[in-house]
């Protein structure tokens, strides 16, 4: 099996036991509902699971305060992973005012080198049909580089997108992820260098210039 990801789609094969978090006990029913229909998890951080066992998360639709579930499972019950949806084929399930601006994003990435891929409420919209995204609700997308040669011209892009809907979301830089805005706060010197950065094991705070092994030459 493919490694996975934070953020990465995984579908668990029918019946597979899995087990709540400690807040997640009165949602058994939603759950279950949600797997019969053939609707898939996300891949969440491992912290301190054995390597037998992911953990798993699940956002049930609604434009209401977010429920979030988190599942650990067993990794040999995983039928099949994928990693998020690219922007570009979900554009056309936004309103019409943020469609645009949202494709010409995903065009502008795309001419990096760089696929936006969704997560966060407007995955979850398309992925129960339901309405997620509320009037004050980001885009959360993830720009995955395999080097900073194409960071600041995508961190232009991100800048100067379309303020019809704002843009969140995270850069992926080899093992760790770290939010757009934090990260380009620190380039910029606005904020300290030190950035939370994300793996898929756990958090920890290191410098802009670990990130890639390019830019700890340059910077």
């Amino acid at each position: 099996m493919q490694r996975l990801r934070r953020h990465d789609l995984v579908w668990l094969r029918a019946g597979a036991p899995i087990e709540p978090g400690p807040c997640c006990v009165d949602t058994a029913d939603e759950v279950a509902h949600w797997r019969a229909a053939g609707l898939p998890l996300v891949c969440a951080r491992g912290d301190g699971l054995p390597g037998d066992r992911v953990r798993l998360g699940l956002t049930l639709p609604g434009i209401g305060t977010r429920r979030r579930v988190s599942l650990v499972a067993a990794r040999a019950d995983i039928l099949r992973s994928a990693a998020p949806p690219p922007l570009a084929s979900l554009a056309d399930t936004l309103p019409a005012a943020f469609a645009a601006p949202m494709r010409a994003l995903a065009l502008q990435c795309g001419a990096l080198g760089i696929t936006p891929r969704v997560y966060g409420s407007l995955l979850w919209q398309w992925l129960s049909g339901e309405p997620c995204l509320r009037a004050d609700s980001d885009i959360d997308l993830l720009f995955e580089l395999d080097d900073a040669a194409a960071l600041p011209a995508l961190l232009v892009l991100l800048r100067n997108a379309g303020s019809l809907m704002r843009v969140d979301g995270e850069v992926r830089c080899g093992a760790h992820a770290v939010a757009w805005r934090e990260l380009a706060a620190a380039l910029d010197g606005n904020a300290p260098r030190r950035v939370l950065a994300k793996s898929d094991e756990g958090i920890a705070l290191l410098d802009v210039g670990d990130l890639w092994p390019a830019r700890s030459r340059a910077a």
